[in-house]
């Protein structure tokens, strides 16, 4: 049976905060009355009606009864009776009613339908049931409310408010903090006898209305109020809340908006709406800054500021009252002229004291015309969009949004509105939702606000919501000449406006990224008759964001002017989000307003530094902007390690470069490897406890990659001249400067060097690492030689690179000529660095010279050879290597050489080392010279005629020339003797 469906549901909910007793009760027999309620239901044939549910016990044993059943009697004795049935008397015997409780039922006795029904009913049925299907998801989800004693229909949703149980502990929520007598009401709307007492909520502690006192009650003087059951309207619905069932404003739940139940300690709650004054740090202390909400027009005077009813003169809303706590919101809304917008907050200036404080057009706003964004409700507003998916046209946006409550903390500079999302400026039916603005200082920097947004959604009818925010601007009525100028980086965009009315400069930031949940795009517009989300235009170019997540306009740069000079407007979107019905999200923006914008210092390097033994040196200088400061200090940061301050100046110097330097240790900047070293300037100020950070320079230490080039003769020597025909042996050295510990790699990588046309072409070509293994290839042209590395797989840049090759000098390669070369290293590492180094230059000099051939390395006389009692000769008999000379020296410089022999160890005994041989002597031309260690003997002479090789050797003969032994008789004895025989090699002048 229905009831007992419904009944085992409440026991569901509701279980943990009812007594065991109290489950019996409800899980009991029907009684007689819930029967005749049971056949009614069915006889209804409706779904949806309110039903009766079985109170628990009383504490005197006797069951409460609901509507329907008998209720308990009065203090006559007899039962009070409630609308339909009997109703609890008043004094005067009358029963009360409440406002909207008795439904007047047509003849079936079925209760009519509503004008606002009716409306439901009739219109857009296939998002209807786009919206039932999301409601029922999200009352799966646990979120129905079963609240009732009475029968509760809305105007937008068809599902049961039911509520079966009778609060013990009243909570906040309900407003009932003290012992009371039993009684009823509907959320908004009380059932209460007329002389009973009603009770006010206590909102919180520390909240103090202002211009109120406030009463504390005496619970011994004064009677217990009735209790009110709270019988609540839904939370959300197709369309939002009814208003009609939401009731007085002071007591609508505000509290899923509150970061915490405590959040307003210390707030007084506002009864006027007036600005909130903002500290800055100005140049001169003449202007006054506030946040504020509403209308502020600029023709007021400063002085108008001070007076409360001043809105009644400039048709703002500076001074105009807010909503009392009593207030119903039916009636609220329908006098839109008590409205406070809450969209349009804004930063209000009023000019320095030094311009006429009664002289009109003393404030300055932003919104055109004027500061009356109201005049034309869609040229500036805060609106919350409304879509089927992220990329979806806005299927609707919200309307206007009054203010309901107003708070300010003057301690902490935070000013905190609650308004509500109406579905329609012109006879609004419904509350889409509630939206909490909070303005306060941005990182407690003065001058800088941030407005933290929150929207509490209450319909069911798109799954998604946006955020959008647009100005059409106007500065203190400059509205073509108020030009918007970038942050660049998509920081966000500027105005300054110089020479305002009171002689000084106005400065205006808003700021849309480098902070939580910031905008997500910015797009501009000279068509500023359009709201955030509007679309349908022919042209892209004419909107804002013509979807929920339209791109963003490109970014000019830095310092640089909007093309949008006409109407001046641009707009701030948030990202879409899919937001469930009842849930909040959370949007902010940061405003910054001065006479002057904030200079902070600058810092400059000089270099890129450099290593030393400590550590690497980094020297600059630093220049501070502002009088105020107390001191600045100077950080550097390493990498990705964190900064570290390395100066601290007190009392700064003002625009005055001075010199800084420090060495950072080595430890840090460990050499062989990358590193990144950023440096900058904090300026402090004491007062405000404010920073400004300078500009960051930054350099980067990479390893110095070196790259060598040597060239060796066929000797292993370094050659100063080279002759033709001759082969130099070539080296190309690579040390990329990295250690091991680095992981980087060459990359693509070549070594490259112009190829001399002197030479020939280069043999034994062989790229290599240090230990001698093959890394690469080289290939060569008639013009280049081209060596490249592997890449696969890569080698690692800490590996030093080894290119040689041989070239053999042309026959025809004239003298006086050089042989010439220099390599160059390119390629980009893997870390995307990229290298370009050029080596050293090598030069050898292609002329003609003197030189050795060959030259024996070991002669002989013979072996086993007889003593002689006289003396005796012995010619040479045997040589390994022939004598040869090769002078390639040009003919025109006349060359000529001579050569010459020498004893350097003379003929030594192996086995008696004091026996030595005498008499070793050298022919030439039919002369004798006798070979000591004293004296030379001459082995040829020659002016060069040719550049033929000399073979000198090919005239030992014993009849021609050569080296002779002559040994006298007696002095040789029974050993073996060896010696050393120098040959020397002149260039010098001969006659023949």
């Amino acid at each position: 049976m229905r009831k007992i469906v419904i009944s085992i549901l409440v026991f569901v909910l509701v279980f943990s905060e009812l007594s065991v007793s109290i489950a019996e009760t409800i899980m009991g027999d029907l009684t007689e009355s819930e029967m005749e309620c049971e056949k009614q239901l069915e006889s209804d044939g409706q779904e949806n009606l309110a039903t009766e549910c079985k109170e628990p016990e009383s504490e005197n044993g006797e069951a409460p009864t609901t509507e329907g059943e008998k209720q308990p009697e009065s203090e006559s004795g007899e039962a009070p009776t409630t609308e339909d049935k009997e109703q609890p008397e008043n004094e005067n015997g009358e029963a009360p009613t409440t406002e909207g409780e008795k439904e007047s039922e047509i003849e079936n006795g079925e209760a009519p339908i509503t004008e606002e029904e009716e409306k439901r009913e009739s219109g857009d049925e296939e998002n209807l049931a786009n919206a039932c299907e999301r409601q029922l998801e999200y009352e799966a989800e646990g979120n129905l409310v079963i609240e009732g004693e009475e029968q509760l229909e809305t105007h937008d949703e068809e599902n049961l408010a039911i509520d079966c149980e009778e609060e013990e502990e009243p909570d906040i929520e309900e407003n009932l903090e003290v012992d009371c007598e039993e009684g009823f009401y509907i959320e908004g709307e009380e059932l209460v006898a007329e002389e009973e007492e009603q009770l006010e909520s206590n909102i919180g502690e520390g909240l103090v209305t202002e211009g109120e006192e406030q009463e504390e009650l005496d619970s011994e003087e004064k009677s217990a109020p009735k209790c009110l059951r709270r019988v609540a309207s839904p939370r959300v619905g197709y369309y939002g809340i009814p208003i009609n069932q939401v009731g007085e404003i002071g007591k609508i739940d505000f509290s899923k908006l509150d970061d915490s139940p405590n959040e307003l300690d210390g707030f007084t709650q506002m009864s006027t709406n007036v600005g909130l004054e903002l500290p800055t740090r100005e140049s001169y202390q003449g202007r006054s800054y506030y946040m504020s909400f509403g209308y502020i027009i600029e023709t007021r005077t400063r002085n108008s500021l001070k007076d409360m009813s001043s809105y009644t003169k400039y048709g703002d809303d500076w001074g105009r009252p807010l909503p009392a706590a009593n207030t119903k919101l039916s009636n609220f809304v329908n006098n839109p002229g008590a409205h406070i917008m809450v969209q349009n907050f804004s930063v209000t200036t009023a000019l320095s004291e030094d311009y006429n404080p009664n002289a009109m057009n003393g404030v300055v706003t932003y919104y055109y015309p004027a500061g009356r964004a109201g005049v034309n409700p869609r040229s500036s507003s805060l609106v919350i969009a409304y879509g089927e998916h992220e990329n979806d046209v806005a299927k609707k946006q919200s309307d206007v949004m009054p203010i309901l409550k107003l708070y300010k903390n003057e301690k902490t500079h935070e000013l905190v509105a609650y308004a509500a999302v109406l579905d329609s400026s012109d006879n609004p039916s419904y509350v889409e939702g509630y939206l909490k603005i909070k303005m306060s200082l941005a990182n407690e920097r003065k001058g800088h606000v941030n407005v933290s947004m929150k929207y509490l959604n209450l319909t069911t009818r798109y799954p998604y919501t946006n955020i959008g925010y647009s100005v059409h601007m106007d500065i203190a009525g400059r509205h073509l000449d108020s030009k918007m100028y970038s942050l660049g980086d998509n920081k966000g965009l500027y105005f300054r406006e110089t020479n305002m009315r009171d002689g000084q400069d106005y400065y205006l930031n808003f700021f849309y990224n480098g902070y939580a949940n910031h905008p997500a795009a910015m797009r501009a517009t000279n068509n500023p008759n359009i709201r955030p989300f509007d679309s349908g235009h022919n042209s892209s170019d004419a909107l804002f964001f013509y979807t929920l997540n339209a791109p963003s306009i490109p970014d000019p740069g830095k310092d640089m002017l909007y093309p949008y000079t006409t109407h001046p407007a641009w707009a701030l979107r948030w990202e879409p989000e899919k937001q469930m019905p009842d849930t909040v999200r959370e949007v902010n923006l940061v405003i910054a307003v001065s006479n002057r914008p904030d200079v902070p210092g600058e810092v400059k390097l000089d270099n890129d530094g450099e290593y030393t033994d400590e550590g690497y040196r980094i020297t600059g200088t630093w220049n501070n902007q502002e009088e105020e400061a107390d001191y600045l200090e100077l950080y550097y940061k390493v990498d990705d390690d964190e900064p570290q301050k390395f100066a601290h100046i007190e009392n700064p110097s003002v625009n005055t470069n001075e010199s800084w330097g420090y060495t950072i240790p080595i430890d840090e900047v460990k050499k062989g490897l990358d590193h990144e070293i950023s440096v900058y300037a904090v300026t402090v100020f004491l007062a405000d406890d404010e920073k400004l950070q300078s500009n960051i320079e930054t350099i980067k230490i990479r390893p110095e990659l070196t790259i060598e080039e040597r060239v060796f003769g066929t000797d292993g020597k370094v050659p100063t001249e080279v002759a033709p025909g001759e082969t130099l042996k070539y080296e190309i050295l690579v040390d990329s400067g990295y250690i091991p510990d680095d992981k980087g790699t060459y990359g693509q990588f070549t070594i490259s060097q112009k190829y001399d046309p002197h030479l020939e072409s280069p043999t034994d070509l062989k790229v290599m690492d240090e230990n001698g293994e093959e890394i690469g290839t080289a290939i060569y042209n008639v013009n280049e030689i081209v060596a490249t590395l592997d890449t696969n797989p890569e080698v690692l840049r800490s590996t030093k690179v080894k290119f040689t090759f041989n070239a053999k000098v042309k026959e025809d390669a004239a003298e006086e000529d050089f042989v010439v070369s220099q390599a160059t290293a390119t390629g980009k590492y893997s870390t995307g660095d990229e290298v370009n180094q050029t080596s050293n230059e090598v030069k050898t000099k292609i002329s003609g010279v003197l030189k050795f051939v060959s030259a024996p390395g070991e002669i002989g006389f013979g072996e086993k050879l007889k003593i002689s009692s006289r003396t005796k000769t012995y010619q040479l008999i045997q040589f390994d290597e022939s004598l040869s000379v090769k002078d390639s020296r040009a003919l025109s410089r006349n060359p000529s050489w001579m050569m010459t022999a020498k004893l350097v160890k003379p003929l030594t005994g192996k086995k008696n080392k004091d026996s030595t041989l005498d008499g070793l002597y050298y022919r030439y031309g039919g002369n004798v010279s006798t070979l000591t260690e004293n004296t030379s003997a001459l082995v040829y002479k020659k002016k060069t005629t040719g550049k033929e090789e000399i073979n000198i050797s090919n005239a030992w003969t014993p009849e021609g020339d050569g080296l002779y032994l002559e040994v006298p008789a007696g002095t040789a004895k029974a050993d073996a003797y060896d010696g050393t025989v120098q040959w020397i090699l002149q260039n010098v002048p001969v006659n023949e």
